[in-house]
């Protein structure tokens, strides 16, 4: 079997799953807020950048559990707050969460609802099953991609 369908985190809700065991994760995605905001800033003030008044985001590895969407959740949340404080509409947002095909995608798609039901921007929603060593997403399609916690599980540089 290949290496990168092999490697995964303990799915579920159990002891041993990675929805239990997150927390340093959690820090890590927390610290990251300032830079991610930073980088809305600078897509939503480039007038070049949204002219079709759409965003898409994209978290490569979003594992599951209570951290799956905190990435793309920051994003959202911060293309908002800016075209709010300049009074604009915000762009249409697509948010697509990529991770290998044994993720446990059934608690991302719970998830995924909460945040399509916000509806400040108008959010829609994917899941891109795979590995991002391969196409995922047309080129020139995203104008903002995360990969907060995918080093670890590399399998090849």
């Amino acid at each position: 079997m290949d290496s990168k369908q092999r490697v995964h985190m303990n799915q579920g809700q159990g002891e041993t799953s990675y929805a239990s065991n997150s927390s340093i994760h959690s820090a890590q995605q927390n610290r990251m807020k300032p830079l991610i905001e930073a980088a809305i800033v600078g897509l939503c003030s480039n007038p070049n950048t949204l002219l079709s008044g759409k965003m898409a985001i994209a978290d490569l590895g979003c594992s599951s559990g209570p951290n799956a969407l905190a990435v793309v959740s920051i994003a959202v949340e911060a293309t908002h707050k800016h075209f709010l404080r300049f009074q604009q509409p915000p762009p249409e947002v697509c948010v697509l969460l990529n991770d290998l095909p044994d993720n446990d995608f059934n608690v991302v798609v719970k998830r995924l609802v909460a945040l399509q039901q916000s509806n400040e921007p108008v959010c829609v929603t994917g899941i891109v099953p795979g590995s991002f060593y391969e196409r995922l997403i047309p080129s020139g399609s995203l104008h903002l991609v995360c990969s907060s916690s995918s080093l670890q599980w590399l399998s090849k540089v």
